[in-house]
C-alpha cells in the first residue's frame, strides 16, 4: 500500500472516530451562541467571550448555573445548608464507589498490579530452558 493511501486511510479513520465518539460535544464547542452579560453576572461565571458570542457549550453551562443559583437564592439558610450538605454527601459517595471499583481486587488496578508484579518477578526469577546462569557463563 502506498504512503498516500495509508495517510488517507488513517486520516479518514481518525475523522470517523472523532465523529463517532464526540460528535455532540464537538458540535457544542464550535457552534456560536450569545450570552447576555447580565446572565454571566447573575451566576458570577468566568466565560471566554469572543465579541458578544461564545460557544453553545458555555451557554448550556450558564443555563444550568442560573437554575442552580436561583434555587439556592430562593431557599432559606437552613434549607440551603441541608441541600448543599446532602448534595456533597451524594457526590462523595459516588466518588468513593468509583474509587472502590477502580482499586478493588476485581478492578483494573487490582488486577493489573499483581499481574505485572508476578510477570516481572517470573521473568527475573524463572530460568528458561537453555538459559545459562552467571556461574555457567564463568566456566
Amino acid at each position: 500500500m502506498s504512503k498516500k493511501i495509508q495517510t488517507l486511510l488513517v486520516s479518514v479513520s481518525i475523522l470517523g472516530l472523532v465523529v463517532f465518539i464526540g460528535c455532540s460535544s464537538v458540535q457544542d464547542l464550535i457552534i456560536p451562541s450569545y450570552i447576555s452579560p447580565a446572565a454571566i453576572d447573575y451566576v458570577d461565571a468566568n466565560v471566554p467571550i469572543l465579541t458578544p458570542y461564545t460557544s453553545l457549550f458555555d451557554a448550556k453551562t450558564i443555563d444550568r448555573k442560573m437554575d442552580y443559583v436561583h434555587l439556592l437564592n430562593s431557599m432559606t439558610e437552613e434549607a440551603r445548608y441541608k441541600f448543599l450538605k446532602s448534595e456533597l454527601a451524594f457526590h462523595i459517595g459516588v466518588s468513593e464507589e468509583f474509587q472502590q471499583a477502580i482499586f478493588s481486587p476485581e478492578g483494573p488496578i487490582g488486577l493489573l498490579f499483581p499481574t505485572l508484579l508476578g510477570g516481572s518477578l517470573g521473568a527475573l526469577l524463572i530460568k528458561r530452558p537453555g538459559d545459562k546462569s552467571k556461574k555457567e557463563l564463568e566456566e
